[in-house]
């Protein structure tokens, strides 16, 4: 009889911390160093207030990550990142006759 081995289905899961994966937490601490910097530019420069730059860089870095997640849902997982190499290397997914073709010899 051939030994029985276990099928784990799950292999693929994402890691998550608090119910968000890791790349989601790196993509909000990104958006919200980007956003920081804008905010102290464009609020900081028309009011003067810390504050304000604070709470803009806070509004705007949920609403970028609200609008992440919902494009994410509708998406396939690792959608950007080959989309990105589509994007950097497009001559590897055209379609071309097998120049290297070696028939089957008996």
């Amino acid at each position: 009889m051939l030994p029985r081995h276990p099928i784990y289905r799950k292999l693929d899961a994402p890691v998550t911390l608090l119910g968000v994966e890791l790349e989601d937490w790196f993509g909000l601490g990104v958006a919200f160093v980007v956003l920081s910097r804008a905010a102290d530019l464009i609020v900081g420069g028309v009011l003067g207030w810390p504050r304000a730059e604070a709470g803009a860089s806070l509004v705007a870095t949920g609403v970028v990550f609200l609008v992440w997640r919902r494009v994410r849902e509708r998406a396939p997982r690792h959608f950007l990142r080959h989309l990105l190499e589509y994007l950097g290397e497009p001559q590897a997914y055209v379609l071309g006759p097998d120049e290297d073709a070696n028939p089957y010899v008996r």
